[in-house]
This record gives structure tokens, sequence and C-alpha cells, in this order.
């Protein structure tokens, strides 16, 4: 493959990348702790845009059982966009898609 060509598969390939990440902007994904007693929205890109709470998560006498449920929901819903993030980038890009994840 001439170099030119290579250059231009590079140009597309990040053209694409750049859909895939606008499209990741768009989507959400849900992460959840004590059988739904929190649950945490986020983009595809893991950024925290809700949150919801069942009256049983919230006993005023131990709030650190309502932040140990708050912080597995956040991680629950971050390792989700994540795994959402490798998923559209190979499904649009195909092999190239896992090393350029990382870079977008």
């Amino acid at each position: 493959m001439n170099l030119q060509k290579l250059m231009k598969e590079a140009q597309k390939a990040q053209k694409k990348a750049a859909e895939v990440q606008e499209k990741l902007g768009q989507m959400t994904v849900t992460g959840s702790a004590g059988g739904g007693l929190v649950e945490v929205t986020a983009t595809g890109h893991g950024q925290i845009v809700g949150l919801k709470l069942q009256a049983g998560a919230v006993d005023p006498g131990d709030l650190e059982a309502l932040e140990d449920l708050l912080l597995v929901a956040i991680q629950d819903a971050q390792k989700k966009a994540q795994e959402l993030q490798e998923k559209e980038m190979s499904r649009e890009l195909g092999g190239i898609g896992q090393m350029l994840g990382g870079m977008f």
C-alpha cells in the first residue's frame, strides 16, 4: 500500500471515529446498585447525566450505605459507557477501531 493511499484511509478512519464520538455523546447507559435502589445514567462518553434514588436507598441513620450505592452505580455506568465505546468503535471501524478507540 502506498503512502498516499494509507493517508487517505487514515483520514477516512479519523472522520468515521469523529462520527462515532458524536453518536456516543447522544447515547446513554444506565448503571445500578442495590437491586435498582440507585440508578445512574451516563452518556456514551461516561458523563453522568442522571440519578434516580428509590425511597429504600435513603436511611438517614446510614448515609455510608447510600454513598456506597452511589459509588457502585456510578462505576457501573462508567463501565457500561466504556464497553459501549469499544463496541461502537469496533463495529464502525473494524480492527482499526480498537487502535483508534483510545485516541478519541
